[in-house]
């Protein structure tokens, strides 16, 4: 094992604090344990000879602190127990104090040395496992530093083409747009994020930005925080039309995304945005909730994941603070009791995709607790004419906000499901003292069982039953249904409104996301060097209910990648929408990990098929962002990674049939015998390749300008 490099005093320190804490930690779990016994009853799975658990799907026992994948050194790559309990404990009070849960991983991304905690939905997590079996299994590891998405010398700076009309007029303090230019970008909000986020009431909106521009003395309109945020959104998003153009860069240096990137268009709204909403933290309103969220989605969509995180739970707790849980006062007028309504959901709703992609706890409130008894906003024809909105409805059953109420249910039917299996997880590491699912078999065969045995799956089945058909993309084969996986192409409807089309692509994409990340933590890899490896995908060594939510994953992911490649070529729907960008990557990761782990697969050359169209999904995308050109380079050397392993796959396959059967890559990945989860890399090229390969492919989602994004405000700061 290699031992931490931190010192021996920073451990004694540590050991001491941990023993100051020890009996308050002790009693905290054991009340934790005497309540699940009392209130978890369901399915009963045994787990070892005469110890089954039940599980209740309403109960959550996600722990912060989950098992975690350091930052990799160049000597080894760990995975740490999330509790090392004091060295003085008896062997009950051990058993009180070891509370597993399902591991996680943590890793500096955004080219920072400071590692944070990503969940076993994450795409990071599940980019930690791809690099940890691709460096053990290509020999030599290929090491390259062009899988870096901005380091390398043929990886051009881009800068936008910006007509003359549109030039930025630069005040002190940022750069800031005329009237006529702010009002072609605010003109852009009303069919894209406002049909998706509908939480302002577009009337007092504009009444609102015209009183700004009052003053005739004034060559710029009064700030407000509102107006900046939903600019800089909408800068963010109009900026994507334009073509990028590119510049070469020196062969020595390291380029940095470029200022005028679209992406981080806008910003200085964004900065001008938190500098009027700090001295509202005391005494918010509504106009703050709304500021938080429009800045968490814009910070999201910019790459910047941790803290749009953040920024949510801001406006989680600003909601609370403010009583949007509760049903609104009589005395307000009915349209103003709907759009409180729809803040909360909104805000409830995109905190738990947030916490789903990072794999980390929600806010959002459980089943029974008060913040999530109030009702859904109304989306009927005649309450949603209350809202002040333009886009009215569409058929009888069908306005502009159905697909919140719809985007509402659907994540929320995921966010359960993710409770359930950490519930599930976490007691099965326990009872069969264990402290990773995946060096075990029968303990993911037990996950997947429980949860298949549960209302995991049936409540996105259910939430598919309820959509109404007015949301739903029909097929162009009439045995096709909306939502399936079969990848028959989509009958979409082009004379419906703009928004329609939008919002049903968005629901069904969204649905297809969730499904990928919630079951691809099945997806387990085995050693090529492994006989078993190369039997049917039905004799792996995995169970039946583990195979069926890998193969769950990957159609989900190839479902997305068929979905995005249409849409992206018969319209300009979904042109510039950066989410879609974001879930494409990764539905392609998950594709491409799938390939690894079973290149025999019934899904196999389907996934690898979709790879490639991710590459042209990409391409198409690239003529606006340039993160999108880094997501093509990275997707083809992946690609040809898979190939590599693939091909020294089918080279085992005609091998001698006595060859000794190697061990899952995961019990190989996972010292349990030692007590410690601790992955030992004994080659230096193959922890550099881990690294390298963590590095480059986390850049996608992670924007490393940082200090670009914020200029000389940092230096104001003293950072």
């Amino acid at each position: 094992m290699h031992e931490d490099q931190t010192g021996g005093n920073s451990d004694a320190t540590a050991s001491s604090k941990e023993l100051i804490r020890a009996p308050r930690e002790i009693e905290r779990l054991r009340y934790q344990v005497a309540k699940f016994e009392d209130e978890f009853n369901g399915v009963d799975v045994k787990l070892a000879e005469g110890a089954t658990f039940t599980t209740s799907a309403s109960t959550s026992t996600y722990n912060s602190t989950p098992e975690s994948i350091p930052t990799p050194s160049k000597s080894s790559i760990g995975i740490k127990s999330p509790i090392q309990p004091p060295q003085h404990l008896s062997a009950s009070d051990i058993d009180a104090h070891s509370t597993p849960s399902w591991e996680g991983i943590h890793v500096a991304t955004a080219r920072s040395d400071r590692a944070l905690h990503y969940g076993p939905f994450s795409t990071a997590y599940f980019v930690s496992r791809v690099g940890a079996y691709l460096a053990s299994e290509l020999q030599p590891p290929i090491i390259d530093r062009t899988m870096n998405l901005y380091g390398t010398s043929s990886m051009t700076t881009s800068r936008l083409a910006m007509p003359s009309d549109l030039t930025p007029i630069s005040t002190s303090g940022g750069h800031f747009l005329s009237r006529s230019q702010e009002e072609y970008f605010v003109s852009l909000f009303w069919e894209s994020y406002n049909c998706t986020l509908p939480i302002i009431d577009e009337k007092a909106f504009r009444e609102h930005y015209s009183a700004l521009w009052a003053d005739p003395t004034r060559s710029q309109r009064r700030p407000s925080p509102l107006v900046d945020i939903i600019l800089a959104l909408c800068m963010q998003y109009g900026m994507g039309f334009l073509p990028r153009t590119t510049s070469a860069t020196s062969a020595n240096s390291e380029p940095k995304a470029h200022l005028e990137d679209a992406q981080v268009a806008g910003r200085s709204y964004y900065r001008r945005c938190q500098a009027l909403l700090a001295p509202e933290m005391e005494s918010p309103t509504l106009a703050s909730v709304q500021c938080y969220l429009f800045s968490a989605v814009y910070l999201c969509l910019a790459s910047f994941q941790n803290m749009a995180y953040s920024t949510l739970a801001l406006a989680i707790r600003t909601a609370h603070s403010l009583g949007l849980y509760l049903e609104a006062p009589a005395t307000l007028s009915l349209g103003d009791r709907e759009l409180r309504k729809r803040i909360w959901w909104t805000a409830i709703t995109i905190e738990a995709k947030m916490s789903l992609k990072l794999g980390r706890p929600s806010l959002a409130p459980e089943t029974g607790n008060q913040a999530a008894q109030l009702p859904c906003p109304a989306d009927d024809p005649k309450t949603v004419s209350l809202a002040g909105g333009r886009l009215g409805s569409y058929g009888p059953d069908i306005s502009w906000i159905t697909f919140t109420v719809q985007s509402q249910r659907l994540v929320s039917a995921a966010s359960t499901t993710s409770r359930l299996l950490y519930d599930t997880s976490g007691h099965v590491l326990q009872h069969k003292g264990i402290q990773s699912l995946y060096a075990h078999p029968d303990a993911m065969d037990t996950c997947a069982e429980v949860l298949s045995s549960r209302m995991g799956p049936r409540l996105l089945q259910e939430w598919v039953s309820q959509v109404p058909a007015g949301m739903k993309i029909a097929r162009c084969s009439p045995s096709s249904l909306p939502f399936s996986t079969d990848r028959t192409p989509l009958q979409i409807d082009y004379n419906a409104p703009t928004w329609l089309q939008r919002q049903q692509l968005l629901l069904e994409l969204t649905y297809h996301m969730l499904c990928t990340s919630l079951c691809r933590p099945f997806i387990t890899f085995s050693s090529p060097n492994s006989r078993k490896a190369y039997a049917p995908f039905s004799e792996k060594r995995t169970g039946v209910a583990v195979e069926r939510y890998a193969l769950s994953s990957v159609k989900h992911a190839i479902a997305h990648t068929h979905i995005m490649h249409q849409a992206l070529s018969e319209s300009d729907v979904l042109n510039s929408w950066l989410e879609c960008f974001q879930w494409q990557w990764n539905a392609t990761v998950t594709m491409i990990g799938f390939v690894l782990a079973y290149p025999m697969g019934p899904s196999t050359l389907g996934a690898r098929t979709a790879i490639d169209k991710s590459i042209e999904i990409f391409q198409i995308f690239k003529d606006s962002y340039a993160v999108a050109e880094g997501a093509v380079k990275l997707t083809a050397d992946m690609a040809a990674k898979v190939d590599a392993v693939l091909n020294k796959f089918r080279t085992g396959l005609t091998g001698p049939a006595d060859d000794p059967v190697s061990p899952r890559h995961d019990d190989i990945v996972v010292d349990h015998e030692g007590g410690q989860n601790t992955v030992v890399m004994d080659d230096m090229a193959e922890s550099q390749f881990y690294a390298e390969f963590i590095d480059s492919v986390l850049s996608v989602d992670s924007f490393n300008s940082f200090e670009d994004f914020y200029g000389d405000e940092l230096n104001f700061v003293g950072l």
